[in-house]
């Protein structure tokens, strides 16, 4: 899951200003207008601040997520026993250890995906009731004091098993 988050994310970001420029400029048709196009659509005001706001986040939730999930893989099946100077011929073997491994890691991914969630309602509630989060990672630092832990662990079901 955020593999995608850490990969797509920028691309998505660009189409996203793409139909942005798309709404209020026609189509370009020759290689030059789709210069002048482009090149546009990088000057649009907060591209680079956005695009490095959701990169930033990606490389943290990557890291918090994924990382810890391969670590714990890796210790499982780093303790089991292998043929030595032979390819491992127990195919079960990899598939109960990454059991193992991603049953008490599989919540890992709520706190971030509930952050992520509430920087982006942030930005659409009314200015009174906004919490002014700077950007995803802001929020998930910045919700465990205000809100409490347990926040950035609701709905944490349904997420986990996506």
């Amino acid at each position: 899951m955020w593999t995608s988050l850490l990969f797509v994310e920028p691309i998505r970001h660009f189409a996203a200003n793409v139909n942005v420029m798309s709404q209020f400029y026609e189509w370009p048709r020759t290689r030059s207008e789709y210069n002048i196009f482009f090149k546009e659509v990088f000057r649009l005001p907060d591209f680079w601040k956005e695009l490095t706001k959701k990169m930033i986040f990606g490389v943290v939730a990557y890291s918090g997520d994924t990382a810890v999930k391969l670590a714990m893989w890796q210790h499982i099946y780093g303790g089991t026993w292998s043929p030595q100077e032979y390819a491992d011929y127990n195919s079960f073997k990899h598939l109960f250890c990454a059991i193992m491994a991603i049953t008490p890691t599989a919540h890992l991914t709520v706190p971030f995906e509930n952050a992520r969630r509430a920087y982006f309602a942030d930005k659409t509630w009314p200015v009174e009731l906004r919490r002014n989060y700077t950007s995803p990672t802001n929020a998930l630092l910045r919700i465990p004091f205000e809100e409490g832990p347990y926040y950035l662990f609701r709905g944490g079901f349904p997420i986990a098993m996506n």
